[in-house]
């Protein structure tokens, strides 16, 4: 009777266990699988697209920075779906109330409302629960001043009796086009306008050619950080004014050219191409006036050999206005002599190459490898 008792509560006891277990099993799986739900239900809801309401705030520039492709990229994107788009002229009470709320310094721009936390987009970033376009480049409308930055106007003043011999600023500007700045106005005068005259004297301008760029380069900061070595800031302008060769403004003579004298021995077949100095020379931007070659066997050339004792041919003596050539001076130091008239001649042949061939005119023989340089 004991042992029937005994069972009889154990049973009761293991049928309450078993019971205790099973609702722990039903709640715990209900629970997992409602967290399971809702993670389901999370990822449903971050599949769909964003949406976005969108807000072009205009400017009354013309010719600025357009958001016309930003617009039709959003609009494109299966990411977001358009629930409103707005348009607001500048000046109108709503995009002044848009320009103080988000701090926004450059116009045109778009602003984004809506679900932004969803999306990611490049050159949006975020600003008072909205995305702020922050990639406008110049040109662009100051919001705050209402000022159009980054249209550049240039002023080019040439000298056509330099031709050729002169820079090219027209091709400079080329490339400020191809970098990137926006070019609004340029002006082309020549040396004997009177127009450019005063220009010069405005802006105290002692070299030709010469290139005028408005302030308004400032904004391109590369830019201005590669031409700060070039340029000179005068009356709200940067100045750029010709290198050697160039036409000196109060004279109107050209200055940097030079004349060069090439001398060889047509005896040495040997001996090295004095065609090379051009080369070399070319190199410092130097504008030949006259250049002439002689053979020292010629009246010439023998005159040339004496005047300057000359020892090694094939070599170069140049005339003219070297100085103009900045560092010309200390290069040329190393390499040959400056003459008490202001010829320059070329004595150290050896730093063309070492298996350089000349023929020393002291002893008459030719130096160097000859095997090596008639290959």
């Amino acid at each position: 009777m004991e042992k029937d008792s005994n069972l009889h509560q154990f049973l009761t006891i293991g049928v309450f266990v078993l019971l205790v277990i099973l609702i722990f099993n039903s709640f715990f799986v209900f629970s997992m699988g409602s967290k399971l739900d809702e993670k389901i239900n999370e990822a449903k809801e971050l599949a769909k697209p964003a949406k976005i309401e969108v807000i072009k705030l205009e400017s009354l520039c013309e010719n600025c920075f357009t958001v016309d492709e930003i617009l039709t990229v959003l609009k494109e994107s299966s990411d977001l779906e358009i629930t409103k788009e707005t348009s607001l002229k500048k000046g109108s009470k709503e995009a002044i109330d848009m320009i103080n709320q988000y701090n926004i310094e450059k116009l045109p721009t778009v602003i984004l409302k809506g679900e932004i936390t969803k999306v990611s987009i490049q050159n949006f970033e975020e600003n008072n629960e909205a995305l702020v376009f922050n990639g406008v480049s110049p040109p662009y409308e100051n919001a705050k001043t209402n000022n159009i930055v980054g249209k550049v106007s240039t002023i080019i003043i040439n000298d056509k009796n330099c031709g050729d011999k002169c820079a090219d600023f027209s091709l400079s500007i080329d490339n400020l086009k191809n970098s990137g700045v926006f070019i609004s106005k340029e002006v082309v005068y020549d040396y004997s306008d009177a127009k450019a005259k005063e220009i010069i004297g405005k802006f105290g301008i002692r070299k030709l050619p010469a290139v005028l760029l408005s302030r308004d380069i400032e904004i391109y900061t590369d830019i201005v950080q590669s031409i700060s070595q070039l340029a000179s800031k005068r009356n709200n302008y940067y100045l750029i004014e010709s290198a050697a060769p160039y036409v000196e403004a109060s004279t109107g003579k050209i200055r940097g050219l030079v004349d060069l004298t090439l001398i060889e021995d047509a005896a040495c077949e040997e001996c090295y191409d004095v065609e090379i100095h051009k080369q070399i020379l070319a190199r410092f931007g130097m504008a030949m006036n006259k250049e002439n070659k002689v053979d020292i066997s010629s009246a010439e050339g023998k005159a040339l050999v004496e005047k300057y004792a000359i020892k090694k041919v094939p070599t170069v003596v140049i005339s003219g206005d070297l100085r103009e050539y900045e560092g010309f001076d200390t290069v040329w130091g190393q390499v040959g002599s400056i003459e008490e008239d202001g010829t320059y001649v070329f004595r150290q042949l050896e730093v063309l190459s070492q298996n350089i061939v000349y023929k020393d005119l002291t002893t008459g023989e030719v130096v160097g490898n000859t095997n090596i340089q008639s290959q």
